[in-house]
């Protein structure tokens, strides 16, 4: 993004950030629907017709919160995913930027979460269209150049994001969220699965517990 030169240019582009900026504050205490255009205003020093100026109505106003920011973070996860050696560095490439996104901007995902129904709505393909079909993309990519298995790539996309999305929302609830351990406990499930996230048993609780193991399994 340039830098807009002239006074008039940064004053418009502080404006629209004012209005940006308390549109989400109010999206996510209050939701969409029971704020108006006025409540928006109101929140923030400028001229009542000033909203006007920048967008048409409130429907834009969301769009243009929910497209920017979302349109960065998936340049971002574009970057991280096709600059990795191997599909380990894939995964925490990607899980690492999307959590540390959430848990630098708590504020704007939960104002996503909390009216997802509404935003969806706005998006006949999905506010996420973009977004997942970048990620899908990027997996063949990763098959094609031997990073991956030759897998559903369409299951896997699902997979990948859903982990992402809940793990998100998970993280903008928490006092200290810790992108850094979400980000591997994500990339080791992916690369070792359930039985590579068990703990190591003792020796001694093995012989323990074998009688009990074989009894059960001769059920």
């Amino acid at each position: 993004m340039q830098t807009p030169s002239g006074k008039r240019e940064q004053n418009k582009v502080a404006n629209r950030a004012t209005i940006l900026d308390s549109a989400r504050r109010l999206f996510a205490e209050q939701g969409y629907d029971a704020v108006t255009i006025r409540d928006v205003i109101r929140a923030t020093p400028l001229a009542s017709g000033t909203f006007y100026n920048y967008f048409p109505d409130k429907e834009s106003l969301l769009r243009s919160l929910v497209e920017e920011r979302l349109g960065e973070l998936t340049d971002r996860l574009i970057q991280a995913r096709r600059t990795a050696d191997d599909m380990e560095q894939f995964l925490r490439g990607a899980y690492l930027t999307t959590f540390e996104e959430v848990c630098a901007h708590p504020e704007f995902y939960r104002m996503m979460f909390r009216n997802e129904p509404v935003i969806r709505a706005y998006y006949t393909d999905n506010v996420f269209g973009h977004t997942m079909r970048m990620l899908k993309i990027d997996l063949a990519d990763a098959v094609a150049r031997g990073l991956l298995a030759d897998v559903n790539v369409d299951y896997l996309t699902a997979i990948m994001f859903g982990t992402g999305y809940e793990v998100s929302r998970m993280l903008v609830d928490r006092q200290n969220p810790d992108p850094k351990e979400a980000a591997e406990f994500a990339t080791r499930l992916f690369v070792n699965g359930l039985a590579g996230l068990q703990p190591e048993k003792p020796a001694a609780e093995l012989i323990r517990r074998g009688p009990l193991l074989l009894k059960g399994s001769a059920r």
